[in-house]
This record gives C-alpha cells, sequence and structure tokens, in this order.
C-alpha cells in the first residue's frame, strides 16, 4: 500500500509497513535511493548527545550549590533535544520527510502486546543480570543509574516524563529508527545483486540485518555506561541494555516498525521509575 508523503515542496511515495513474516523481512527489505541520510547524521546526532553528557558532568561536579533536578531537566531537555532535532533534518533534508517513511515510526495495537511481553522479559533478564554481577563482583549494585527528587513536580518532569517516555522514544528513534537503517542500508547498497544467485543475496541481506542489530545494540549498551558508578550496576547495565538493544532490533527489523520496540523500552525504563518511586515512599531509599 501506498501513500503521499509531502516533503520540502516536493511529493514522494513511501510505502507503508505491511505484515511479513521474518524471512520476507529479510529478504524482501530494500534501501529506498531517496533515503539519502547516513552516518554523518549519525556522528552529529551522537558526538553533541556526548557532547551535552560530558559538560553537564563537569559542571555538576564543578559548581556548587546547583539545583540537581532543574539541571538535569536542562541536560534532558537538550541532550534529547539535539538527538531529535537531527532526526528531523536528516528526514527534511536528506529523506523522504517525516519520521514514519524514513525511520518506520508507526504504531498499531499488536505492537502495544509485543511490546509488553519484551518489556517483561527484558526486565526479568535484568534481575537476573544484577543476580549475577552481584555474585561475580562480591557485591550488589550499591546504587540506581536513576536519581529522583522527593518533590512531585521533578518526579513527574525528570522521572516518569523524561527517563520513562521520552527519553524511550527518542532512543529508539535514533538508534532503531536512524542508525539500524543506515547500517543495513549501507551494507545492501555495497552489494551488487547482478551477479549474485538469489541463495547469495538471501545471505547478504541477512548478514546485513544481522550487522545492524549488533551494532546498534552495542552503541545502545555503550551510551548507558556512564550511568554506572560501581561494577556491579556496570555488569547489570550492560547486559540488560544489550538484550533490550537486540530484541528491540529483531522486532523491528521483522515488523519494519518502531511501535513494539518503543514500547517496551517505555515499559522498561517506566517500571524502573515506578520502582524507584515505590521504595522512596516506603522509606528504604
Amino acid at each position: 500500500m501506498f501513500r503521499s508523503v509531502t516533503a520540502i515542496g516536493r511529493t514522494v511515495r513511501a510505502v507503508e509497513p505491511s505484515p511479513r513474516t521474518p524471512v520476507s523481512a529479510l529478504t524482501d527489505y530494500e534501501p529506498s535511493p531517496q533515503m539519502r541520510w547516513g552516518l554523518r547524521d549519525v556522528a552529529i546526532g551522537l558526538g553533541l548527545f556526548v557532547l551535552v553528557v560530558v559538560i553537564a558532568n563537569v559542571v555538576g561536579a564543578s559548581v556548587p550549590g546547583l539545583d540537581f533536578n532543574a539541571f538535569q531537566l536542562i541536560t534532558f531537555v537538550v541532550g534529547y533535544g539535539a538527538l531529535l532535532a537531527t532526526l528531523i533534518v536528516a528526514s527534511r533534508r536528506r529523506g523522504l520527510g517525516t519520521l514514519g517513511a524514513d525511520f518506520g515510526f508507526h504504531f498499531r495495537w499488536i505492537d502495544l502486546a509485543i511490546g509488553l511481553g519484551i518489556g517483561i522479559a527484558a526486565k526479568i533478564a535484568t534481575v537476573f543480570y544484577g543476580a549475577l554481577a552481584a555474585l561475580l563482583t562480591g557485591e550488589p549494585a550499591t546504587s540506581s543509574n536513576l536519581s529522583l527528587s522527593d518533590d512531585i513536580l521533578w518526579i513527574t518532569l525528570n522521572g516518569v516524563l523524561f527517563a520513562g517516555i521520552i527519553a524511550p522514544i527518542v532512543e529508539e528513534l535514533f538508534l532503531r529508527g536512524l542508525l539500524l537503517r543506515v547500517i543495513r542500508n549501507r551494507a545492501l547498497r555495497n552489494f551488487s545483486e547482478a551477479d549474485a544467485t538469489p541463495s547469495e543475496v538471501q545471505r547478504v541481506k541477512v548478514r546485513a540485518a544481522v550487522l545492524a542489530i549488533g551494532l546498534s545494540s552495542l552503541v545502545f549498551m555503550v551510551l548507558h555506561l556512564y550511568q554506572s558508578s560501581d561494577p556491579a550496576l556496570l555488569i547489570t547495565l550492560a547486559l540488560g541494555t544489550l538484550t533490550l538493544g537486540v530484541v528491540n532490533g529483531v522486532v523491528v527489523v521483522v515488523t519494519g516498525r518502531l511501535g513494539a520496540a518503543i514500547t517496551a523500552h517505555i515499559f522498561y525504563n517506566g517500571s524502573s521509575v515506578l520502582l524507584l518511586i515505590a521504595l522512596q515512599l516506603a522509606g528504604v531509599m
């Protein structure tokens, strides 16, 4: 099924995502020639995000009396705003013109069920990773990668809104929408099907998908490691984010859209936020 998409004064034909089998999702995929965004856009977005994180950590450690909650909100807005702006500019200037057409930003009702299942499984796996990390290091994690205020306003803004909702949406758009497709498209465009047999074409397409899922998941993991404050938390964060990244990458490749991955990520982050709030209310933290 096709629909028209207007982008910067031009009209292009974008393919609506349709139900596919896992095999056809790998073998039928063809990168659109109108998708001209690439590694440069990834580098710009990641560079800006890392720069914001570095500056925030330096300022937070060197400026006495800084309002942590307000500063955390500013860091969230600037950091994730940079990633989102990179996506929009790449789509408008070098793509099909919409986040849906370029990066698979689509939802269906079934994505809620799929995403919830993935989120629950990933959370259970993370609990197991925490136990494993405690066994390997000799002690459990002494802190969380989340920090919440006691004030309901800051809990809502920094915890529920940004950590629980906005961060998962933007991260999935950038890492599973842009980065995964950039790697996959680049691998396929470097391969010529002219003299290849059908089996060779299929193998190349499968390898391109596996490479894209793997590399995008590794970047997703690395971007979260700075939040660790002890060896046990480092191991738990690394394995937990890597697992979520791989499974979300697979479901994005199979469905051709981000709906289930975003749902899973929101549940994964949101459940941590709600647990931390419950522990604070109970006086445990």
